[in-house]
């Protein structure tokens, strides 16, 4: 059906509707407690829609881009993103929202 002018509301109708702007970041697969965290591979990629590079606390981590899948409690490492990465610090997500409880810093 081509798009007449003005434009109607159904012309709207097959909008990408899962374009999302999450910020995606390096993380650790998680574990249970604090324990070696810092030493914790850094071996996926996860999603949060706070506004920094990663996640702080009350932001939403996912386990997509498109923010459908919350990530699991526990506590996740992060890096810093240079070459090659350093691990920085872990966060701690509780519940099953997702939301970022608290974060800790890891020191060389």
């Amino acid at each position: 059906m081509p798009i007449a002018y003005p434009y109607r509301f159904s012309d709207w109708y097959g909008y990408d509707k899962d374009c999302t702007t999450n910020t995606s970041f390096s993380s650790g697969s998680g574990q249970a407690g604090t324990k070696f965290i810092c030493t914790q591979s850094v071996d996926t990629t996860k999603y949060h829609d706070g506004s920094n590079n990663n996640p702080t606390t009350g932001d939403t981590v996912y386990e997509n881009a498109a923010g459908t899948s919350f990530t699991a409690s526990g506590y996740y490492t992060v890096q810093n993103g240079a070459t090659p990465p350093t691990t920085i610090g872990y966060y701690r997500i509780t519940g099953t929202s997702g939301v970022v409880a608290s974060i800790g810093l890891c020191f060389p």
